[in-house]
């Protein structure tokens, strides 16, 4: 596998990884969205390399909470959080648009476990309508 940290296009079998997460992370199937994400993380550096972990904290997240672990859950999804505000001090300008959605759907979610309401509704309309494809070039 190809590095694919610095330059901004991806090998076949990553972009297959990170499409696949995606298939998974709309299925709800979390665990199984983090581990293709995660595939393609390792050979990840610098803001690319955050932005992905942070996509993985929140997959995490969610998977710590279909367990019921909810400190679990709010941890990860607080350390993705911050991953997102460092990232976003890292821009003079131009924020790629998925950062500011990411932190988002983390502060939507955080919020409603804090509240004890389901996350999930904002969760599943994040997968299907947010997230995309043109993350791949995130960078």
């Amino acid at each position: 596998m190809h590095n694919a940290g610095e330059d901004n296009l991806l090998s076949t079998e990553e972009r297959a990884d990170l499409e696949h997460g995606l298939a998974h992370f709309r299925a709800g199937d979390y665990f199984a969205a983090h581990d293709a994400w995660e595939e393609v993380w390792q050979g990840l550096r610098g803001r690319r390399r955050m932005f992905w972990q942070a996509m993985i904290q929140l997959a995490v997240g969610a998977f710590h909470l279909t367990n019921g672990n909810h400190r679990g859950c709010q941890s990860q999804w607080q350390k993705a959080l911050q991953k997102c505000h460092a990232l976003q001090q890292m821009y003079e300008a131009d924020v790629p648009a998925p950062l500011p959605l990411l932190s988002e759907i983390l502060q939507t979610c955080l919020t409603a476990v804090a509240h004890e309401e389901a996350p999930w509704p904002h969760l599943n309309t994040f997968a299907t309508s947010v997230v995309s494809e043109a993350w791949f070039a995130f960078k």
